[in-house]
């Protein structure tokens, strides 16, 4: 794979084979947002947009690409393409995938070589060792159960086979999924599943297939096995941007902190924005800044401490997540509130993004990568 030190070098690479193919290609005007190239060839107009970033592309940035083409402003253009130096993430393919994208091609180079991505996922790479994610907070009713769920359904996605771990004394989880689910592969490729335990049933080598392990934490500290906090790699903190609790929501997280670094000095801990409405941009643009202003000292004093701003990730507000757990009612099979609404999941798109940012922002992929370059034993 070539290495484009400046991305000038790449979009000229890439702006020559799609000449010497036939087309048209026209460098996008300096400032233009959404794409970087225009490709015309008989009735097609193509946006193009090319990324020569060294880290894969990530999930937010199809759905980035997306947005821009269904905008007004990209009306001429008939369908784009998104080309990468590095290839793509898992939850790109995944996305592609359970979002039917029939207007977006994916495009990689190897070897020197332009190499069109035919939409399969990837076999998930083994991890070096067990992840342990946490999904805690001192408080109640901010999504706590939701999130560790959803989660574990975008890393099923991905073809990870997860164990969810119910240590809330409410048990939710065992009420809402059952004993676990099975998320089926795609084209009659085996799936993965999600395994639903309490903290007495989980026994590592009883589960040798699984690689992520996220816990469902209870509100109250004490009631939360310290052998567990004390295994968390990654711990995810929900919370709102609510006017009227900011500086209450502030506090709890500061507590939830601490609480964490009792028993778990090495693991990342990060703020992650649950029932997050994108259409109130400048309400939210002042409530967030509120927010985060509030962390920076904490974040300075622990760089394993993270605020994760909404305009990158964020858990949208949605019907489906806001019915989720409707089944029960109905007495149907568990299920994850991965159903489409008017053809779209924000939960599937928002947890997929997630997964993503998350094996970005700490070493969950850097384990992956030296998983792959270990010898056999």
């Amino acid at each position: 794979m070539p290495q484009f030190e400046k991305d000038p070098d790449f979009k000229t690479v890439i702006l020559q084979h799609f000449e010497q193919d036939g087309w048209t290609a026209t460098l996008a005007p300096p400032n233009t947002l959404g794409y970087d190239i225009e490709l015309v060839r008989g009735s097609e107009c193509v946006a193009m947009q090319v990324k020569s970033q060294r880290a894969k592309v990530h999930a937010g940035q199809l759905e980035k690409f997306i947005d821009f083409l269904e905008r007004p402003a990209a009306a001429k253009f008939t369908r784009g393409f998104l080309l990468s130096a590095s290839g793509f993430t898992p939850s790109v393919f995944t996305y592609m995938r359970t979002e039917e994208v029939v207007d977006v091609a994916l495009g990689s180079f190897r070897e020197d070589q332009l190499v069109w991505e035919d939409g399969d996922i990837p076999p998930p790479q083994p991890k070096a060792q067990l992840t342990y994610i946490g999904v805690f907070t001192c408080k109640g009713g901010v999504g706590k159960t939701t999130i560790s769920a959803h989660l574990a359904g975008a890393f099923a996605l991905n073809g990870y086979d997860v164990v969810l771990i119910d240590l809330d004394r409410q048990s939710n989880l065992r009420k809402l999924l059952g004993d676990g689910v099975y998320i089926p592969g795609r084209r009659g490729g085996l799936g993965a599943t999600i395994t639903v335990l309490n903290h007495t049933e989980w026994r590592e080598e009883e589960y040798p297939d699984t690689r992520v392990v996220i816990c469902d934490c209870s509100p109250e500290y004490d009631a939360n096995p310290e052998a567990f906090i004390e295994k968390f790699n990654y711990c995810l903190i929900p919370t709102t941007l609510n006017p009227l609790g900011i500086n209450k929501n502030a506090d709890v997280i500061r507590r939830t902190f601490a609480a964490v670094r009792r028993s778990n000095s090495n693991a990342e801990l990060f703020v992650i924005v649950n029932n997050y409405h994108s259409d109130e941009p400048r309400r939210n643009e002042v409530l967030n800044r509120i927010l985060k202003t509030e962390f920076e000292t904490l974040m300075a004093d622990d760089p394993k401490c993270h605020y994760i701003d909404p305009e990158t990730v964020a858990i949208r507000f949605s019907k489906q997540l806001l019915y989720w757990g409707y089944h029960i009612v109905e007495n149907d099979k568990p299920q994850l509130a991965f159903r489409e609404i008017g053809g779209r999941s924000l939960p599937r798109v928002d947890f997929l993004k997630l997964v993503d940012y998350l094996e970005d922002h700490t070493n969950i992929e850097t384990a992956k990568a030296q998983e792959a370059l270990a010898p056999n034993n």
